[in-house]
């Protein structure tokens, strides 16, 4: 699924007519709120558009110490390399999510019940990341259609000048670090925008 990791915008535009009746929305503060919203400018129908962070989820898996990579054929980042990741779809858990992502980007079948939860990191209120560990069962891959390429690669292998966003760095060092604990330390990191428009990383 496309995704954008490392966006300083957000990845939904605010709608210009309401999805509820067709009418043009206005930018305003609704009775009882503390944020502008666009609501829609027909009073008989007044549907306010609540926009919220989107849940990214993705597996790092591994195989006998080597990690399972994926070579993006999507922009954004084409050609980059990442783990399986991607936006969560409605109806499913992040687990469920996770192991969809896995097969659709890599061909490969994950268990959602044998994800452990490794990270979670959140970007400016955009996104919210959910990243698991998982160890497969066998080597077997096929590359999905936003992959132009899949492999194995061991730890010191890794394209660190070649990931697709900072996030997938973050994601695969600390799992590096956590490869030999049986119960990982979950990592929990925030990007934000300062004031004066700067990225800022913030442990926790």
């Amino acid at each position: 699924m496309t995704t954008s990791l490392s966006s300083t915008t957000s990845s939904t535009a605010s709608p210009s007519f309401c999805e509820k009746c067709g009418t043009p929305t206005q930018l305003q503060i609704p009775p009882g709120d503390e944020r502008e919203r666009q609501v829609c400018s027909n009073p008989s129908c007044g549907h306010i558009a609540y926009q919220n962070p989107k849940v990214v989820v993705g597996a790092i898996a591994t195989y006998q110490d080597k990690v399972l990579l994926c070579q993006r054929d999507i922009e954004p980042c084409k050609g980059k390399w990442g783990y399986c990741q991607g936006f969560l779809e409605l109806g499913e858990t992040s687990r469920q999510g996770a192991a969809r992502e896995t097969w659709e980007e890599a061909g490969v079948t994950v268990d959602p019940s044998k994800l452990e939860l490794l990270a979670i990191y959140n970007l400016a209120g955009m996104q919210v990341q959910l990243i698991y560990r998982v160890e497969l069962e066998n080597d077997t891959f096929e590359a999905g259609h936003e992959s132009s390429d899949v492999k194995f690669v061991s730890w010191d292998e890794i394209p660190w000048d070649e990931l697709a966003f900072a996030t997938v760095e973050w994601g695969l060092r600390h799992a590096c670090e956590m490869k030999d604990v049986a119960t990982p330390a979950i990592q929990e990191r925030t990007k934000l925008i300062t004031e004066d428009g700067k990225w800022e990383v913030e442990e926790g």
